[in-house]
């Protein structure tokens, strides 16, 4: 089970604190405890939120050396962290626990200096003065989370649950982040930003039914070869209409689409069996390894021997 601590302070918004209990505990369906959260403040007690809503705090900052996952959801850009915080954050890094800014909270861990050499994003309204506050930090406000060793920052809010989403994955794999999206409602494939770390996306479907069938159809024979004028084909568009019409609905055009449809599929495969790179993309319908290889490492910055390995090992364990 993953420890996490959340960190909470006077003036909290009460949105940012829920999008992580949220994701590891309300919509954690599992028999088994995935994560145990805790709240945490600088003192027990009462704080109150923004909206002046109180709420009672059962864990100090003490706790932070007992989690596995620290978790900061927002701060107030102009307050530096309290000299115990910063330690504690710090001490975190050092012991190699994962340390996340979700939105505003990239500012609480710059201030304590966890982003001076590394990318870090934060809501793209603050870009600016963050860049400007933190002149060591390189700020990139397009990505919807930026993940650097054991750091990661978020952009603004709905980005914070594809950021704890992806959190997920990351020690439980594409299965459980999928259930939880499900669970959350929460959509599969996001626009102008990275690519959702998630399994097959059968949660929001467009408002044409042909594309829907069709989506259906690649979901459940994912192994065929599918190209974009047998698409507009199956649908009953000339190749124009059907590319604008799939952009509109989805974000993206039909092949990037297509793509990270079959990566997500081969994600699946290398965390729960055993075949060979070759057999997983042969499976997931790609014309060779080679090109499996450099997608899936272009898409997750690793690649899927490692991927798989790195799965194997959490199976084990």
């Amino acid at each position: 089970m993953i420890e996490v601590v959340v960190v909470a302070f006077e003036g909290i918004s009460l949105f940012h604190l829920s999008v992580p209990i949220a994701i590891f505990r309300d919509a954690v369906l599992s028999d088994v405890k995935l994560f145990n959260v805790r709240v945490c403040a600088e003192k027990k007690g009462r704080i109150y939120s923004a909206d002046g809503l109180g709420i009672d705090i059962q864990y100090d900052f003490s706790n932070i050396h007992q989690a596995d996952l620290i978790i900061v959801p927002s701060w107030l850009p102009d307050k530096v962290p309290s000299g115990y915080l910063q330690e504690q954050l710090i001490e975190a890094q050092k012991e190699n626990k994962l340390i996340v800014g979700l939105c505003l909270g990239a500012y609480a861990l710059a201030y304590s200096g966890l982003l001076d050499g590394r990318s870090a994003t934060t809501h793209w309204k603050y870009g600016d003065d963050f860049a400007n506050r933190f002149p060591f930090i390189s700020c990139d406000i397009n990505p919807l989370y930026i993940a650097e060793e054991n750091v990661i920052t978020s952009a603004g809010n709905a980005a914070a649950l594809d950021c704890c989403l992806h959190i997920v994955k990351h020690f439980y794999g594409s299965k459980m982040a999928n259930t939880i999206a499900r669970v959350m409602v929460s959509s599969p494939e996001r626009s102008g930003g990275q690519t959702q770390y998630i399994e097959h996306p059968t949660i929001e479907r467009p408002s044409d039914e042909r594309i829907a069938k069709l989506i259906d159809l690649i979901l459940e024979n994912i192994t065929d070869n599918y190209t974009l004028s047998y698409a507009a084909k199956y649908c009953m568009m000339s190749v124009r209409s059907f590319s604008r019409n799939f952009k509109s609905a989805y974000g993206i055009s039909f092949n990037s689409w297509l793509i990270n449809a079959r990566l997500r599929y081969s994600q699946a495969l290398l965390e729960s069996t055993n075949l060979t790179i070759y057999q997983v993309a042969e499976k997931a319908g790609f014309s060779s390894e080679q090109i499996f290889r450099k997608h899936f490492l272009q898409t997750y910055g690793t690649t899927p021997k490692a991927w798989q390995k790195m799965f194997k090992s959490k199976t084990m364990g």
